[in-house]
C-alpha cells in the first residue's frame, strides 16, 4: 500500500510565512550588526530567538500528514524542529476548540499524542481529519495482520 499524504492546511503557504518571518528579522539583525549597534543586535537575537520558538511551540500545529508503513509522519514545516515520524500504534483524536471572541464558533484538529494538527473549521475539513484517522486505522491492521 502506497503512503498517503493529507494536507490539512497548506505546507507552501506555511513555509512562505515562516521564511518572511525569519527573513525580516534576519534583515534588521544585519543592518544593526553593520551599524555597529549592540543594543539593536541584542534585540534582534531576541526576536530571532522569539521567532523560531514560535514556530515550535504548541501554538502552531501541523499541516501535513503521510501515513505510511514507517509510520505517521507529521510536518510542521521548514523551521520546525517537531517535524517527526510517529509510530503507528499512536493514539489519535479528532478534538474542539472554541474560536472567536464570544468563544461560540469551534475549531476542530486532530491529535497525536502531543502533536497538535492546525486547527480547522467546517464540515469538509472535519471529514479529512476523520479520512487521516480512518487511514492510520487501516494501516495498523495492515501492519498487524
Amino acid at each position: 500500500m502506497e503512503p498517503q499524504t493529507f494536507a490539512i492546511k497548506s505546507l507552501l503557504v506555511q513555509n512562505t510565512i515562516m521564511l518572511f518571518s525569519v527573513g525580516i528579522v534576519l534583515f534588521f539583525l544585519a543592518r544593526a550588526f553593520f551599524k555597529k549597534n549592540a543594543k539593536h543586535v541584542v534585540v534582534f537575537l531576541v526576536w530571532l530567538g522569539i521567532v523560531v520558538w514560535f514556530f515550535n511551540s504548541s501554538f502552531f500545529g501541523f499541516s501535513i500528514v503521510t501515513v505510511s508503513g514507517k509510520g505517521i509522519e507529521v510536518d510542521y514545516g521548514i523551521l520546525s524542529f517537531r517535524n517527526t515520524i510517529l509510530p503507528l500504534d499512536t493514539p489519535w483524536k479528532i478534538e474542539t476548540s472554541p474560536s472567536g471572541i464570544l468563544k461560540t464558533s469551534k475549531l476542530y484538529f486532530i491529535r497525536f499524542d502531543d502533536h497538535l494538527s492546525m486547527k480547522v473549521k467546517g464540515k469538509k475539513d472535519v471529514e479529512l481529519l476523520r479520512r487521516i484517522g480512518d487511514a492510520v486505522e487501516q494501516r495498523r491492521k495492515r501492519h498487524v495482520g
